[in-house]
């Protein structure tokens, strides 16, 4: 064969070659054959709600990993979603609360976040959904974070109103719904992120009327169903995915529901009857008849054990909460179904368009939920197993199918796990680990002790106790067996053995009995306290003492 000819043969069948690896190559992977990363984060969702979601069941958890003893380190909406961003406690972020001077702004080097991480090593990123409290309120319209190549951000606080809000897309403004009373729900949020002369509850009521009108009021906006926020901002995920079809590099992209977080400012200030939050109208009957789950510690007889914190602000819960918490816990879990109805759009969409077999799916929460155990009347924040406990699933490449992992892991992990996936570069000292060596042989889990912290009271200022009275400052620590918390106003102390008391009914704090755990457990939180990095990991979750 003349040279030229066998050259020219050769140059066809690297070319064809070439084509037929391209081809076969998964949708949506990058040359080195990263995995795409799907996020759904719901909102203030109880780790026991998943139940009541079949599709997730379906197709996430038995087609995944579960970690069943997933829990958030300080349970409250802001601090949860930065430590999800970073990897890092609280303490280091510096996000100590909703509102000002926390919040959104007042987060530490906020550029430098898990989107940008990934964004630099390569992924194509994109939120959809809720963000971090406060974001739109301090000029109505909000600035794309760094770090995202679509954004479709809502604005505070209509992000809690689910049939009239009002979206960030790409910098452009759009609304839902009634477009005026959601303007004013962008409005009232400046009182969020603003500096009071005196904090309290006053001049928030002074700014509701000058912004809404004066009570009693009787309209709360539209309610059209083509308009339920979980569906709109589900059916733009969806979009995004599909569009990735024919992408040639990974992508990131983050859905972050509403559901099922309260509808706040028309519930809470407005007094609109009804379920809080109102269920997806397609799902209202089927939920019609649900009652709040009503456990050994629901409105919990015995409260004598419970810090000062609690004793003052909570008493028993009357006939007419409970029958509020009912008719809350309906909307709940109709706002989870319409999440539900989505998770199954999205799996059905990167099946058709190739990309299933290369995206790792993660389901969670920002934080969990206490509805009537220990009298909380509905909130988290609380150091609780109800609203310190997560779900955390896995679903993608390398996982195990039904594999459930037990044992405490923390979001400070959850970061460093998608660091890992995507072979980043953080950018953040990370408090926690990557959780994928543990999906794939859960004997690799180390036994560490998790901080549980509140840095800061929820309201600032003169807040009438019926107002999360209860949320106060506290420090602890949180091992696979035990829960100790020190609170910061009092210095109360609880303790319990959540092996022998999962409900937390007797506060073991100072009983003879166990106080070589308790002296064991001081010195955790103390090591704990302030820690950075791989400090944080050290600190092991054994009490020999006990066992």
């Amino acid at each position: 064969m003349p040279a030229r000819v066998a050259l020219a043969t050769l140059v066809v069948l690297v070319l064809a070659l070439g084509t037929v690896s391209a081809q076969a190559r998964p949708v949506g992977v990058g040359q080195d054959g990263r995995p795409n990363i799907l996020v759904v984060m719901t909102d203030d969702m109880a780790a026991s709600d998943i139940a009541y979601m079949p599709n997730v069941q379906r197709l996430l958890v038995r087609q995944g990993t579960s970690f069943t003893g997933a829990v958030d380190s300080f349970p409250l909406c802001c601090p949860a979603r930065a430590t999800f961003l970073t990897g890092q406690y609280a303490h280091n972020h510096g996000v100590g609360g909703n509102f000002h001077p926390y919040g959104w702004y007042g987060m530490q080097d906020r550029a430098n976040t898990l989107p940008a991480w990934l964004q630099r090593a390569g992924y194509r990123t994109g939120m959809v959904g809720k963000w971090l409290n406060g974001y739109g309120a301090l000029d109505g319209h909000g600035e794309i974070p760094v770090g995202f190549d679509d954004w479709r951000g809502l604005l505070d606080v209509s992000a809690y109103d689910y049939f009239n809000f009002v979206m960030n897309d790409d910098g452009e403004l759009r609304t839902w719904g009634d477009a005026d009373f959601a303007r004013k729900l962008v409005a009232f949020a400046t009182v969020e992120v603003e500096e009071l002369e005196h904090p309290g509850i006053t001049p928030v009521l002074e700014h509701l009327v000058r912004v809404m009108g004066p009570p009693p009021y009787t309209y709360w906006g539209s309610a059209n169903p083509e308009d339920y926020s979980p569906d709109v901002t589900g059916r733009i995920a969806n979009e995004l995915v599909a569009a990735q079809a024919q992408a040639t590099q990974p992508f990131f992209l983050w859905w972050s529901p509403a559901s099922p977080h309260r509808e706040d400012v028309a519930t809470s200030l407005m007094n609109r009857p009804g379920p809080d939050p109102r269920p997806a109208p397609r799902h209202a009957e089927a939920v019609k008849d649900l009652r709040v789950p009503r456990p050994p510690n629901f409105n919990e007889a015995d409260f004598a054990d419970k810090p000062r914190e609690l004793r003052d602000a909570l008493p028993p819960l009357t006939d007419a909460q409970i029958a509020q918490l009912d008719l809350d816990y309906q909307g709940r879990i109709g706002s989870l179904r319409a999440v539900d109805d989505h998770v199954a759009e999205l799996v059905a969409t990167l099946k058709r368009t190739r990309q299933l077999d290369n995206t790792l799916i993660v389901f969670t929460s920002d934080n969990g939920w206490l509805q009537g155990q220990h009298r909380v009347p509905g909130d988290k924040f609380l150091p609780y197993e109800p609203s310190l406990r997560v779900p955390f699933v896995l679903r993608g490449p390398g996982i195990p199918k039904g594999r459930r992992v037990s044992g405490q892991v923390a979001n400070i992990d959850f970061a460093p796990t998608l660091v890992d996936v995507a072979r980043a570069q953080a950018g953040r000292t990370m408090d926690g680990i990557s959780l994928l060596p543990i999906a794939r042989d859960p004997a690799r889990r180390p036994d560490r002790a998790i901080q549980v912290e509140a840095l800061d009271s929820l309201f600032l200022g003169d807040f009438p106790l019926m107002f999360n009275g209860w949320d106060q400052p506290y420090r602890g620590v949180r091992t696979d067996r035990w829960t100790y918390v020190v609170w910061t106003k009092s210095g109360d102390k609880e303790l319990y053995d959540r092996r022998r008391d999962p409900y937390q009914l007797r506060n073991l704090a100072g009983t003879p009995g166990v106080r070589a755990v308790e002296r064991q457990l001081a010195a955790k939180l103390r090591a704990l306290d302030r820690c950075r990095g791989a400090a944080c990991r050290r600190v092991s979750g054994a009490t020999p003492a006990q066992r």
